[in-house]
C-alpha cells in the first residue's frame, strides 16, 4: 500500500507541473456546471411538478457529482490496459514489484487526482453559492460521511469494471467496443444526463441494482431520502465489488496465462 501511495504521489506531482492542462480542464468543468444549471432551471420552470420527484438544488448537486468523478478518469484504465496489451509493453510492467493491474489503477488515480480535487472545490463553491445545499433529511455531518464512504466504494467498483473491460483485449485484441457500451451504460444509469429520479420506475430499479448505476451511486446520496437508501446502497456496492473482484481474479489469471503461453 505504501508503494501504491508513492505511485500516486509521483504521478500527481508531475500532473501539477501541467498547469495549463488543469486550468483548461477546470474551465470545461465550470462550463459543464453552468450549462446544466441553466438547462435544469428552465426545465423546472416549464415543469414545476418535477420538484416533487427531486428538488432543484439536489438535481444540480447530483449532476455535479458526475462531472467531478469524470475528471478522476478511472474509465481510462481500460484504454491503458488495451494499449499495453496491443503493443506488448505489458511484459515490461509485469517485471515491476507491484502487480500490473495495481500499477495501472495507481497511475490513473495519480493522473486524475489534481483535476478531481480542483473540480470538487469548484463544484462545492459554485453549487453552494448558486443553489445552496441540497434538501437533506439528515445532518450535514452524516451526509458528508455517507458521501465519503459511498464514493470510495463506488470508485473501487469502477476500477474493477474498467479493468475487466481492458482485460478483454487479451481475447478481442480491441476492447474499445466493450468499453464504449459499458461507459455509456454508466453515463445513462449513473445520472450523467438525467437524474434517475426522473426515470420510469423499471429503469430506476435497474439503475439502483445494476453495477452501472452502483458505480455512480454517490450521486444518489444527493437525493433527500439518502438516509433511508444508504444501507441498501452500501450492501449493493459490497455485492458488486466482491463479484467484480472474484471475476477480475479469474479473468486476469487466464489472461496472464495466455500471455505466458503465447508470448
Amino acid at each position: 500500500m505504501k508503494k501504491g501511495f508513492y505511485y500516486i504521489y509521483i504521478v500527481a506531482k508531475n500532473t501539477v507541473e501541467q498547469k495549463k492542462k488543469v486550468i483548461f480542464q477546470m474551465v470545461n468543468h465550470i462550463i459543464f456546471l453552468l450549462v446544466s444549471l441553466f438547462l435544469y432551471k428552465h426545465v423546472y420552470e416549464l415543469v414545476p411538478s418535477m420538484k416533487d420527484k427531486l428538488p432543484f438544488p439536489n438535481t444540480v448537486w447530483s449532476m455535479s457529482v458526475y462531472f467531478i468523478i469524470f475528471w478522476l478518469g478511472l474509465r481510462n484504465i481500460e484504454r491503458n490496459l488495451r494499449k499495453d496489451i496491443r503493443t506488448g509493453n505489458i511484459e515490461i510492467y509485469l517485471l515491476r514489484p507491484i502487480g500490473y493491474i495495481w500499477q495501472k489503477v495507481f497511475v490513473q488515480i495519480g493522473t486524475g487526482l489534481i483535476a478531481f480535487l480542483s473540480a470538487t472545490i469548484l463544484s462545492v463553491l459554485v453549487d453552494y453559492f448558486l443553489v445552496g445545499l441540497p434538501v437533506l433529511n439528515s445532518s450535514i455531518l452524516y451526509w458528508v460521511f455517507c458521501i465519503f464512504v459511498v464514493f470510495i466504494l463506488s470508485q473501487i467498483l469502477t476500477c474493477f469494471i474498467f479493468v475487466l473491460c481492458g482485460l478483454s483485449a487479451f481475447w478481442l485484441e480491441n476492447s474499445e467496443p466493450i468499453y464504449f457500451v459499458v461507459s455509456k451504460l454508466i453515463m445513462i444509469f449513473g445520472g450523467a444526463w438525467v437524474p434517475i429520479a426522473f426515470f420510469p420506475k423499471l429503469f430506476q430499479l435497474f439503475a439502483e441494482y445494476s453495477p452501472f448505476g452502483a458505480s455512480m451511486s454517490v450521486s444518489f446520496i444527493m437525493y433527500p431520502d439518502f438516509a433511508e437508501r444508504f444501507p441498501f446502497i452500501i450492501l449493493n456496492l459490497i455485492f458488486w465489488i466482491l463479484f467484480s473482484y472474484i471475476l477480475t481474479i479469474i479473468v486476469s489469471k487466464r489472461a496472464f496465462k495466455k500471455l505466458a503461453v503465447n508470448g
